[in-house]
């Protein structure tokens, strides 16, 4: 057990500090041209999304109100809940549409980096680019719900709520940066299922630097797409998927 858990450590700082391989690897072969259209659209879907959850929170919060000398502690308490919920609100729509409108477009980017490090392009027909299209569609969605559940009953955590959202975030996050590689390296819907489970501490990993990036005005919006992929696509490359699926398997058997 102890092993086990010591194991999963590495590998999370592992994709934690593989954001940073990212940014550096971009860095190193210039290819700052790759993300030219990806973070304009990144840039332009996170300020857009910022301000109608802003501006849906206002709206909605505008019929709280309270009469008598309490009302400025109720005020700053309203105040403060609803900065959270239009942040988390936002976070999720993002997280929900980046793999639809923003990742799409970093294919070139990704196939630069495979062919920089593999010597070649992975190639896949385009009747599995569409499945993959249409999979990765109903995954958002399902996030998506599965993010709101966890908003609503992230209140019963208290003042503990935006570290139950951070951890929540950093899966969805790190978990849409890989999609789109595993997609690639896996035969069918189980299989990829299996390996998700499989790069799950680095996917927390990379996920929480992405959450932090994002934290960041208007250069995490920028960044954390194309440099997420390319984090993935570095820790495929470190851990194959093969071996991941025996690590797992052999573990199951225990």
């Amino acid at each position: 057990m102890i092993e086990q858990l010591w194991l999963a450590g590495q590998l999370f700082q592992a994709g934690f500090f593989a954001f940073g391989r990212g940014l550096f690897f971009i860095a190193r072969y210039h290819l700052w041209g790759y993300l030219l259209l990806p973070a304009f659209l990144s840039l332009v879907l996170g300020i857009a999304l910022i301000i109608a959850a802003f501006w849906a929170v206002q709206v909605v919060g505008s019929d709280w109100s309270v009469g008598g000398e309490w009302q400025w502690l109720y005020q700053g308490f309203i105040d403060v809940l609803a900065t959270l919920m239009a942040i988390f609100l936002a976070l999720i729509s993002y997280q929900t549409l980046i793999p639809l409108v923003v990742i799409p477009f970093l294919g070139s980017l990704l196939s630069r980096v495979e062919k920089i490090t593999m010597g070649q392009t992975i190639e896949v027909g385009w009747r599995r680019d569409l499945l993959n299209a249409m999979m990765g569609g109903w995954l958002a969605l399902r996030d998506a719900i599965l993010q709101v559940i966890f908003l609503l009953l992230s209140f019963l955590a208290g003042p503990l709520q935006p570290v139950v959202m951070a951890i929540a975030s950093s899966y969805f996050l790190g978990r849409g940066s890989f999609d789109y590689l595993l997609e690639k390296h896996s035969t069918s819907l189980r299989e990829r299922k299996l390996l998700t489970r499989a790069y799950r501490p680095q996917i927390y990993g990379l996920g929480l630097a992405q959450f932090l990036g994002l934290l960041i005005p208007l250069v995490g919006l920028v960044l954390v797409p194309p440099v997420g992929v390319v984090a993935a696509a570095l820790l495929i490359q470190d851990y194959p998927p093969q071996d991941q699926l025996m690590a797992v398997n052999a573990v199951s058997r225990r």
